[in-house]
């Protein structure tokens, strides 16, 4: 963990030579007392939380919360359930059967307000700093692409497979096509789920794709593809991912909701103590959760979570003015109707706040992880943003 904490348990703890485990069992009834009644009742059994994800390391933080204890200590008994999209999970938030889902910030969410289904997103997942070698990587197949390595320079004709229509991937394609002066009369699409795009791409299916480690990696193994770049490149300050609470979560039980965002809160900064994916305990406990091979956990890139769990609402906004420009979004709602970092202020208040430099991830950190990972990240190149986005061409 960077930087100091204000005042905070994780503090008091490090400075006695304490596990959080261990202060929590010595300060006994004393310490729910001091942390304003987040525990909850200890004789009246743990909360269940479910928490919907996709199988991906970028949620290693929650991972490493309940391999630490962070959840149990709050009294929460986190149950993993897997989702193959967040727009599939929505239904499933919106009835209390998922209490907890992460996913990518796509047009299905805006929509979802729109029409007053109660969902929140609450804390960062997944964003993009400039500079950074970001784990959403551009593969091309090589024949389809012979003379260039490169996304500033694409030929026209291509097929781009896309995880859906007003998904990340699309807003990602959307910048590459007007960085090339195309538009997507110039290429042709096709919607295939990221665990299929290495098959996919391996027959031929599709030319070109935007997909997250380490499933980008199979398309590596599986296909004649080149690398021509990454997402960050043309989106360097992106939002990502995001964690959601469900209308039924937040309602009924506020103070678990609290509790839930103080563990990934110290989930978060034990990941980055820990040294992120080419990290042997990080690579593990991904690992077991997932049933994912330790190998490619830790040749994945890194992602970097901010460190207080804020969210970037600039790019939360500019993603859904181009869904809706892609016609992908009827009703454009404001951005603060789809935010509520409420429970985040009220966690940070008891886990305590860094300053906003130490909680703003530094890229150089990926570059000291990069030392110990499998293989090298391929270089960040140059990085390129449409003067305009969006604008009706690149719509």
């Amino acid at each position: 963990m960077d930087g100091p904490v204000s005042e905070s348990v994780d503090n008091k703890r490090k400075s006695q030579g304490l596990s959080r485990r261990a202060y929590l069992a010595s300060a006994g009834v004393a310490t729910a007392t001091a942390l304003g009644g987040c525990l909850g009742a200890v004789d009246g059994g743990p909360e269940k939380v479910t928490f919907g994800t996709l199988t991906i390391p970028a949620v290693a933080e929650v991972l490493i919360a309940r391999d630490r204890g962070y959840f149990e200590d709050r009294n929460i008994e986190l149950e993993v359930k897997r989702i193959q999209s967040a727009p599939k999970a929505t239904p499933q938030l919106a009835s209390g059967d998922l209490d907890v889902a992460t996913g990518s910030i796509g047009a299905s969410l805006f929509n979802s307000v729109a029409q007053d289904i109660d969902i929140r997103v609450v804390a960062d997942q997944t964003q993009y700093w400039p500079g950074q070698p970001s784990a959403n990587r551009i593969w091309a197949r090589s024949a389809a692409v012979p003379d260039t390595d490169s996304i500033y320079d694409l030929p026209g004709g291509l097929t781009i497979g896309l995880h859906g229509s007003g998904n990340v991937d699309s807003y990602v394609w959307g910048r590459i096509l007007a960085l090339n002066d195309m538009t997507w009369a110039d290429v042709s699409t096709t919607e295939v789920l990221y665990t299929n795009m290495p098959v996919t791409m391996a027959e031929g299916q599709i030319d070109a794709c935007a997909i997250p480690d380490p499933l980008g990696l199979q398309v590596a193994d599986q296909a004649d593809a080149t690398q021509l770049g990454y997402a960050s490149m043309v989106a360097p300050r992106m939002q990502i991912g995001a964690y959601l609470f469900g209308g039924p979560f937040v309602e009924e039980r506020p103070e678990v909701a609290t509790r839930w965002v103080e563990a990934y809160l110290e989930g978060v900064r034990e990941y980055y103590e820990l040294g992120g994916f080419p990290s042997e305990e990080v690579a593990t406990i991904v690992s077991e959760a997932f049933d994912l091979p330790k190998a490619a956990i830790q040749a994945s890139i890194p992602s970097l979570p901010h460190k207080n769990g804020h969210l970037n609402a600039d790019s939360v906004e500019n993603q859904q003015a181009f869904y809706a420009c892609r016609g992908n979004v009827e009703e454009t709602v404001p951005v603060e109707d789809v935010i509520d970092e409420t429970f985040l202020e009220s966690a940070l208040d008891t886990v305590g706040r860094l300053d906003d430099e130490a909680a703003r991830p530094d890229v150089e950190t990926i570059e000291q992880w990069g030392e110990n990972a499998l293989a090298p990240y391929p270089p960040v190149g140059e990085r390129r943003t449409p003067s305009e986005f969006p604008t009706d061409s690149s719509c």
